[in-house]
């Protein structure tokens, strides 16, 4: 029923959905298996939180420039080391900043603040942008919720991602938490720190 010249087309949506919801598939999966067994101490190396959060800004430097925003990165001088799942951590980073450069306007300002305050290491993303309402904040780390209309609009995404990064950082003995406020949002997680 669907013409010749319409085929491909079709096709190809149909191979995007499917990979889509085997996406979806997958991180519910990654999400019951950390849930049931936690993090695998075996997975656990020490590293420099500075080393990941460089690598996954490098990831997103074509959509940082075709947005042209100004980008601030400040590192403490001594490397801020912890010891945690590297891959699962570096998701972390990558969910926060992907959705601080989704929501930080073309021309904005985005900024990586890494700090060690004794036995805590925290990590600061933040971008300028459209403030997310007060009521909304204690919702932003449930499983499928997405910002208000405003914030999320002809975004697409299942609400995951946030979860996934709470449950990480919860499984590493962590916290994360978000502060929207004078148009500046800030996520901001703590893993523990080493030597």
């Amino acid at each position: 029923t669907i013409p010749e010249n319409k085929r491909e087309h079709y096709l190809h949506i149909v191979s995007d959905e499917t990979k889509r919801l085997s996406r979806l598939v997958r991180s519910m999966l990654d999400l019951s298996r950390l849930q049931a067994q936690g993090i695998d101490e075996s997975r656990k190396t020490r590293f420099d939180l500075g080393d990941v959060m460089g690598d996954v800004l490098i990831t997103f430097e074509q959509k940082i420039n075709a947005r042209g925003l100004q980008v601030s990165v400040d590192l403490p001088e001594k490397p801020v080391w912890t010891k945690a799942d590297r891959d699962a951590i570096t998701q972390v980073v990558y969910n926060l900043l992907d959705n601080a450069i989704k929501f930080c306007p073309v021309g904005g300002n985005l900024g990586l603040i890494l700090e060690q305050d004794g036995q805590k290491a925290r990590l600061r993303i933040r971008n300028t942008g459209q403030t997310i309402p007060p009521e909304e904040l204690p919702l932003l780390f449930d499983r499928f919720h997405k910002a208000d209309k405003a914030r999320s609009a002809d975004r697409e995404g299942w609400g995951l991602g946030l979860y996934i990064a709470k449950t990480i950082i919860g499984a590493h003995g962590g916290e994360i938490w978000a502060t929207s406020e004078n148009g500046v949002t800030e996520f901001t997680f703590t893993l523990p720190a080493v030597r």
